[in-house]
């Protein structure tokens, strides 16, 4: 008999699928079995646990029970008193003193358990998240986001081609797409905050590679974020703490991310790789995914500027 954990409606539900007999599942419950066998009781705290630590928009997900089999109604009250949203059949309770010698008590062990992620989110549909929660107030600004508003590039000087190929790309994807409007539509009326380490980082590269123009919008935007110690907030959460810094999880874009995360921010950043790598983990975050947008100012005495 398996047991499946769906995650659903882009993580805010999970269902666990039991097709256990009802017997035993109550028998277990009442402590009738060996030593170190779970009741579906203990398993029901352990997801409920594990809920609270993967939230979804600061939510955490409901846990659904489904059983194939039924379930006795005794047994799906005390579910339902800790948390659990119970599906199936309820049958009438059993004599837990009658054994079943078609199923067995203490093989716990032996069900096969797989996770499926059925409805994986784009990170498209994430980006489309501050539409749905008007109630996020706070944006926590990365690096890229920063650079993204106050490129030369995306204040209305994207008709260059580039010696950089990836900037004549941006350029292009900037004059059919801009990404000013969309971070100034997402702004209003937010309070805009960034860790130390994005503000330092972001300030450090518009002062190497940054134009005179690009510097002022960055006065500017510093008038409008406010800039917070990396550890404010508290400690991190456990899976976000134990989040592996290799490939595209960088350890600064998991000291920003977790930084949005603990005060409860929507992310903004250009940043896909890591919130893909983090997922791939097992991490999701409230995040708003943006086109990267590099400083282009410097670069424009060498291109062509040309017509649109």
């Amino acid at each position: 008999m398996g047991r499946r954990l769906q995650i659903n409606e882009e993580g805010r539900v999970w269902t666990k699928v039991i097709a256990r007999n009802p017997k035993s599942l109550s028998a277990l419950s009442a402590g009738k079995a060996s030593y170190g066998a779970r009741s579906i009781l203990d398993q029901a705290e352990d997801y409920l646990l594990c809920a609270k630590l993967y939230p979804c928009m600061y939510q955490p997900p409901k846990v659904i029970f489904e059983f194939m089999s039924g379930i006795e109604e005794s047994l799906a009250n005390k579910l339902k008193a800790v948390g659990v949203i119970v599906k199936g059949e309820i049958l009438p309770n059993s004599n837990l003193c009658e054994e079943s010698s078609n199923d067995s008590w203490d093989e716990e062990s032996s069900d096969e358990e797989c996770l499926q992620n059925s409805q994986e989110p784009s990170l498209q549909e994430m980006s489309e998240c501050i539409d749905k929660h008007p109630e996020i107030k706070t944006l926590n600004l990365d690096v890229t986001a920063m650079m993204a508003y106050v490129s030369n590039m995306t204040n209305g000087h994207c008709n260059y081609v580039f010696k950089q190929e990836v900037l004549t790309q941006q350029s292009a994807w900037e004059t059919k797409r801009p990404v000013k409007p969309v971070l100034e539509r997402l702004f209003k009326d937010k309070t805009l905050v960034c860790c130390r380490t994005a503000w330092d980082d972001f300030e450090k590269i518009v002062n190497n590679l940054g134009g005179a123009t690009e510097i002022k919008r960055t006065e500017e935007l510093k008038n409008m974020v406010r800039v917070y110690p990396d550890d404010y907030g508290g400690e991190d959460d456990y899976p976000r703490k134990n989040l592996k810094v290799r490939g595209h999880v960088r350890l600064r874009s998991k000291i920003i991310f977790n930084f949005g995360h603990r005060i409860k921010a929507l992310t903004v950043s250009a940043n896909e790789g890591f919130v893909r790598a983090a997922m791939q983990q097992g991490i999701t975050y409230a995040s708003f995914i943006h086109e990267s947008r590099a400083l282009t100012e410097g670069k424009e005495p060498t291109a062509t500027k040309i017509s649109l």
